[in-house]
């Protein structure tokens, strides 16, 4: 049956658009090669030491033989993998692994939890390889994700074309999500968040991963494509967005901490810089029910870090969009004052409480009545802190049930 799955050109083009996987992806994959070599017995050997740790799995593996042979299949793997050429020999071979799976009676949760720790193994040798250019590291750990979403996403067509999942079973993917939560959300992340960069990239993975698993169980328990299957495709990308946004927050705010962020001063004209923020967001606002209104009139032109400023209004309009509900406005303003310029994010939501904001900027702070399935907690901290550098200051005007408003103000000029 896992011929009917097999994907035309167009598809799979449109696949990989949807992953905005490209020549970028393709040469970081390249610089790695000699990496992967280097690492992927290590790497083998830890993912199969993993699997034999658990009685579920250990299960399916069989025979020291048998496991020998799996070992040099999966080595393969890897290194193609890293190939980053993704064609339709490629497509048809995960096709049909996904298949075999699914034949065997192979439960999803553990086959989708092994692209977790394949990532989880990767990112733990990628650190000291990289460790004094966290930058190349995040575009590498960026690159391996699509691939492995690619993956994940190929094994859930092979399932559902296999008829693996009737609604008795997909109750089952009801408890995958908290597999996954156990997995990434472990103790040392929080304790060592600052030490250890890995840590704190797999606790963060939990809420795009727990998306991706979500989206799973309902695209197999509708089975079929279509146009609907598409829509579940187009979730799946943006959880994998908002986890690299997820990833850049915590590499920024390690580095803002150690004092190793450096400013990148220039002109920037803040009307343009709003607008720019709202067209990358309208979509996203519009798929929730709700519109982005940019209120810029006089050209107003700083000098300050442009791109840190724009990562503060992205993590600032994502919250917006996030706790407006599924109808509203949000609102992007800026207003000139006396040597400093006042920007504004403004949303209709519920709302936030007096108690809720006095820990709102702070780390690692638990915040009653606030949903965190979406996002890791940092976002403010690494607004407060990023704005703070700027030579600003950010503070938030709300209540309950009135929207909540967060305020911005930066210097017309700072120092390099």
């Amino acid at each position: 049956m896992v011929a009917q799955t097999r994907l035309d050109e167009e598809a799979r083009r449109r696949r990989l658009a949807f992953l905005d996987f490209g020549p970028d992806d393709e040469a970081r994959l390249a610089e790695i090669r000699e990496f992967a070599r280097a690492h992927v017995d290590e790497i083998v050997d830890d993912f199969y030491a993993h699997l034999m740790a658990f009685e579920e799995t250990r299960a399916t593996l069989g025979s020291d033989a048998h496991i020998r042979r799996l070992k040099t299949l999966q080595r393969e793997y890897f290194l193609r993998m890293v190939e980053g050429r993704l064609d339709a020999d490629y497509f048809d071979s995960r096709l049909r692994v996904g298949a075999a799976h699914a034949r065997i009676d192979v439960q999803p949760q553990w086959y989708l939890g092994t692209f977790n720790l394949y990532l989880r193994l990767l990112i733990h040798r990628l650190r000291d390889h990289y460790r004094g250019d966290p930058v190349r590291l995040l575009g590498v750990i960026e690159s391996l994700s699509k691939i492995i979403f690619l993956d994940m996403g190929l094994a859930i067509d092979a399932y559902i074309i296999e008829g693996y999942v009737d609604r008795a079973r997909a109750q089952e993917y009801r408890r995958m999500a908290e597999v996954a939560e156990r997995t990434l959300r472990e103790k040392e992340a929080l304790e060592q968040m600052k030490a250890d960069l890995t840590s704190m990239i797999v606790h963060d993975l939990k809420g795009p991963l727990g998306g991706i698993l979500n989206v799973a169980q309902l695209a197999l328990r509708k089975g079929g494509a279509g146009t609907d299957h598409a829509r579940h495709f187009d979730q799946i990308q943006r959880s994998a967005r908002d986890l690299m946004r997820m990833i850049e927050n915590l590499l920024e705010v390690d580095q803002m901490e150690e004092g190793r962020l450096e400013l990148r001063i220039e002109p920037v004209d803040v009307g343009a810089l709003l607008t720019e923020c709202a067209d990358e967001f309208r979509a996203a606002a519009e798929n929730a029910g709700q519109s982005i209104v940019v209120s810029a009139n006089d050209a107003i032109a700083i000098v300050t870090d442009r791109w840190l400023l724009r990562r503060v209004l992205n993590n600032l309009v994502v919250n917006a969009i996030r706790h407006s509900g599924t109808t509203g406005r949000i609102d992007l303003e800026v207003e000139f004052r006396d040597g400093t310029v006042e920007l504004r994010v403004r949303d209709v939501g519920r709302g936030i409480g007096t108690e809720e904001q006095a820990t709102l900027f702070r780390k690692h702070a638990r915040r009653p009545g606030r949903d965190h399935r979406d996002d890791t907690g940092l976002g403010l901290v690494f607004c407060k802190m990023a704005v703070e550098m700027l030579g600003g200051a950010i503070r938030v005007d709300s209540a309950p049930g009135q929207g909540a408003m967060f305020i911005v103000t930066v210097p017309a000029s700072i120092e390099a």
